[in-house]
């Protein structure tokens, strides 16, 4: 990352009323690399710098899109299909129910919290909310092969317990967590609960049910059509505040169009943390839509 692109990038976010920036941090990243730089810059503008701990363990999502050192380095914690292929999400995920894995997710986050001091960090779409796992440590824990509704259970209690170590270090940490909008509502309901959250919520676009399949999750990862509302809803319920990401990555331009027609009404109901994606990446020129969602935003922002 060039630091002239990178000062360009938060002077612009600067303009348009943003208070914060997330930056995605990968394991790899400890090794050396431009991201302290970035966060440096983010400061110096008087934002604040979130941290998104990316595919550790490959338990949760975030950037970038390669096998964590975590996992490469421990293929005894794998957790494991019925066939024996290993649980694979942009490499193999660690099983949950082995007992060392909380504590050396939660040194990783530490680590990468010495290196980039940050207001707060976010767990991006946790990935290991369902399915099973065949793996020893599972058999070891339960005495059998895990079941989605003991997957979900382990990631609640896992991140619980990774939450509780950071806070007991760095007690002013805020932690937030979001899962895709579309999300059961029983991944909702049991997600909210996780101890040590500030914050909890939802990633989708803006535009209701079945108006447009593009993009990740297709027509129903959205916002729109009570999704965002019930993450609302579980959030205050759980005490957390609520939190929606909004995305305008990997779409093309008459679904950006769509979201920026539904967008105003949106911000008029939204509450809590906003964030969004400022460079809608995957078009020919997002430049077009960057001052729009960004005059939206910077507005939202004004009214308070």
């Amino acid at each position: 990352m060039v630091p002239r692109h990178v000062r360009e990038d938060i002077r612009w976010m600067v303009d348009h009323q943003v208070d914060g920036v997330f930056v995605g941090v990968h394991d790899s990243d400890l090794l050396g690399g431009n991201t302290a730089m970035v966060c440096d810059i983010i400061r110096e503008e008087g934002l604040d710098v979130w941290l998104i701990p990316s595919r550790i363990g490959g338990l949760m999502a975030g950037w970038g899109r390669q096998p964590s050192y975590l996992s490469a380095c421990h293929p005894e914690w794998w957790a494991k299909n019925a066939d024996g292929s290993f649980r694979n999400n942009f490499g193999p995920q660690v099983s949950l129910f082995h007992h060392q894995v909380p504590h050396e997710v939660a040194k990783t986050v530490y680590r990468m919290l010495e290196e980039f001091p940050a207001t707060g960090i976010v767990w991006d779409e946790l990935k290991t909310l369902q399915g099973e796992d065949h793996s020893s440590a599972a058999f070891e824990y339960l005495g059998r092969a895990a079941t989605s509704e003991d997957m979900l259970q382990a990631t609640v209690e896992c991140f619980s317990q990774v939450n509780q170590m950071l806070k007991e270090e760095l007690p002013e940490l805020l932690i937030s967590c979001f899962l895709y909008a579309d999300s059961p509502q029983a991944h909702v309901d049991a997600c909210a609960e996780i101890e040590g959250l500030d914050e909890f919520g939802c990633d989708g676009k803006c535009f209701p049910p079945g108006a447009s399949h593009v993009g990740e999750g297709g027509g129903e990862k959205v916002l729109l059509g009570g999704n965002n509302d019930r993450f609302a809803s579980a959030a205050a319920g759980a005490g957390r505040r609520p939190f929606t990401l909004l995305e305008t990555q990997l779409l093309d331009e008459p679904t950006l169009d769509l979201s920026l027609e539904h967008l105003p009404a949106f911000l008029d109901e939204k509450q809590g943390h906003l964030a969004f994606y400022y460079y809608p990446y995957g078009l020919a020129d997002p430049e077009k839509y960057m001052p729009l969602v960004g005059k939206q935003v910077a507005a939202w922002r004004q009214k308070g």
